[in-house]
């Protein structure tokens, strides 16, 4: 009960404070269903774990490995995950197994200029649990 209290608290830092927005199912599956042109589904999880499955149009940029990617000089981060680092102003959706990395990444990317952001709280475990590998 704590630990799920605490999960949902802002997060704060020396200057800022956050609270994160949850994307639901119904949304994430809109979301990949009908790609936005501004939204960018971000999957922290570790290259290995997307062997099983990759969500269609996501990026990968593992948490585990890189917990600081979004403080990353856009030359650097495109060197390092082979995508164009996102612009601040899009609007991304941070994912994982379990959405524990995704609240942890999307608060660096908040303390790093990204203030339109949500994660993904089911992530793939939900996502692969309601038949999110079906879906195109």
């Amino acid at each position: 009960m704590l630990r799920s209290t605490i999960a949902r608290l802002p997060l704060f830092n020396s200057t800022r404070c956050y609270s994160t927005r949850v994307c639901s199912f119904d949304k994430f599956k809109q979301i990949v269903q009908n790609p936005l042109a501004n939204t960018i589904l971000v999957d922290v999880r570790e290259p290995s774990e997307l062997a099983d499955y990759a969500v269609p149009g996501a990026i990968n940029v593992p948490y585990k490995t890189s917990p600081q990617s979004f403080s990353l000089p856009a030359p650097q981060f495109k060197t390092e995950f082979g995508v164009v680092k996102p612009e601040p102003t899009k609007h991304l959706v941070f994912f994982c197994q379990k959405g524990i990395r995704a609240r942890n990444a999307e608060e660096v990317a908040n303390a790093n200029g990204y203030n339109d952001t949500e994660v993904y709280e089911g992530s793939m475990s939900e996502w692969l649990e309601k038949g999110g590998r079906d879906i195109k």
